[in-house]
Order: C-alpha cells, then structure tokens, then sequence
C-alpha cells in the first residue's frame, strides 16, 4: 500500500521587530534551505514577518491582502511555486480593523488566512487592546492533506482543535510566540515548554492528528522568546524538536498513514456525538443569556 507522507519544515527565527526588510530577508533564506532538504512546506511562528511586542507601530506595519501595491507578502509569493509557507503578519481590513493573521501561500498564492481568535490581554500580553479577534477556524489542504492553524493562544482553547478536527484537519499547525517563563526544579525545561509540551500531547493523542508547533525566539522589549519548536504524532508522543532559545531549521517527514492505525484503535473522533454537542452548547448559551 502507498505510503501518504509528508515532508516539512518548522522555521525557528528570531524576528526583528518592524524590520520587515531583515524579517523579510531570514524568512528567503530559511525558504530557500528548506527547498534544498526536500521539503513541500515550512512553517514560520506567530508575526514572523513583524515581530510580536508591536504596540503602536501595528498600524505603520499592517498589510491589506487586497492592496495590489508591493508589499512583504508579494515579495514572498514567488517563493511557494515550489514550496508551501505558512508565515505570520499584522493584517489591516478595508475598515481599518487590525488582527494578528497568519497566511499559507502555494503556487504563488495564498491558500487561507487564520485570524487568530483568542487574544490573551492579560499578564505581559495586550492584544485585545491592538488587534480585532478573528471569527472562526478554516482548514485547507496541503499536499492533499487537510490542515488547519491554530495562533499561540487559539490552541490552549480546546474547542479550537475540535472544530478543526470535525472539519476533516489531519495536520494542526500552531504558530507561536511563545516567552521563556519559570524553571522547575530538576527540569531542563522553561516551565511555559513543559505546559506546551503536555498541551500539544493531549491535542495529538485525543484527537488523533498530527500536532505541529513552531514557536519563535530572541527578545523584544526585555522579553525572551522560549523557542521549543516541536512535531507531536497522534499517539501522543514528541517525535522531533528543536532546541530551546536558539533559531534553527527542523525538517521531517510525516507518515500521514499513521492515522488510519491510530484513529482505528481509539475511535474518539468517529463516535464523537457533534449534535448532542450542538445541543449542549446551545442549552449552555441560553442560561449564560
């Protein structure tokens, strides 16, 4: 039997922020090696062509997809003829709304955008105060493959990778910009690494999918950037991940087979009930209202 597989590339950079010149320029370069490793996709983290800590200068670096003047995302166009790329940007609309957009481009267009939906405004985090939320989760298809991308904060809500999965996702792509926080005793790990790490576990293993997380690195604004970047297989288990706080490029090949086994001997998403679910949610809003 023919084996579906998959090669791709997590790119773990740092960004600087508003240089998109410099942002620009790194995303080429990690394009360009991934194409020579083989690779049909590569993945960059949350505002990888901005940088995260924006505040004001949101407004002089966002981009309108429907703006046919030159901008940093038609530079980067060309460059998905041969390879796929899931980058991040600050997105304005005709109505002057901005959001923390992640795009997937291929063939020299884009495939879809993802608003990131949960904005966390709290602790060192204030993006409700700058960005719009997005309204919903799309899936796409990559190589055949259906995929969706869940932003950083999208993901620690889990009803984002189930409306994902119950929309057909085999690949859950996490884009982050994820800080450096806390060390356990006796971990070699940034304790925000141990909770992503127990995170994407439970997503990969309930829901039977391939969990791919490219978090980003370096600092801005006295804040550091925990980097991690990994690939969870749908049994739960971290099969490939890169290095804490350094940039570098992570290429693997997924056997995207390994799901019929696995959603064959635990069938959660084949018996999951959707509309007692519908109900539920619906019984729920009608008390809350």
């Amino acid at each position: 039997m023919k084996t579906h597989s998959i090669k791709l590339s997590i790119a773990q950079i740092k960004p600087e922020p508003s240089d998109l010149k410099h942002n620009l320029k790194q995303h080429l370069r990690y394009i360009k090696t991934a194409k020579k490793e083989g690779s049909g996709l590569v993945i960059f983290p949350e505002l990888s062509l901005t940088g995260y800590f924006l505040k004001d200068s949101i407004y002089d670096v966002a981009i309108n997809l429907k703006d046919e003047s030159k901008n940093i995302i038609h530079d980067l166009l060309p460059e998905s003829n041969n390879i796929s790329v899931i980058a991040g940007f600050v997105e304005v609309d005709d109505d002057y709304n901005f959001y923390n957009s992640s795009l997937c481009m291929s063939g020299g267009r884009i495939l879809n955008v993802h608003r990131k939906v949960y904005l966390p405004t709290y602790g060192m985090f204030e993006e409700m105060r700058y960005f719009k939320a997005g309204n919903g989760f799309n899936v796409f298809g990559i190589s055949g493959i259906t995929s969706a991308i869940l932003t950083c904060e999208d993901a620690w809500h889990l009803s984002s990778s189930y409306i994902a999965v119950n929309k057909g996702a085999k690949l859950i792509i996490i884009n982050s910009a994820s800080p450096a926080r806390g060390i356990e005793s006796g971990s070699e790990k940034f304790s925000s690494i141990e909770m992503w790490e127990r995170l994407l576990s439970v997503i990969a293993f309930y829901y039977k999918s391939y969990v791919i997380y490219a978090n980003r690195v370096g600092f801005e604004d006295g804040i550091g950037f925990a980097g991690g970047s990994c690939i969870f297989s749908p049994d739960g288990n971290k099969e490939y991940h890169l290095e804490y706080l350094d940039e570098g490029l992570l290429s693997a090949k997924l056997n995207i087979s390994l799901l019929k086994n696995e959603r064959f001997k635990t069938p959660l998403l084949r018996d999951e009930n959707l509309s007692l679910t519908v109900k539920e949610l619906e019984s729920i809003i009608s008390t809350k209202n």
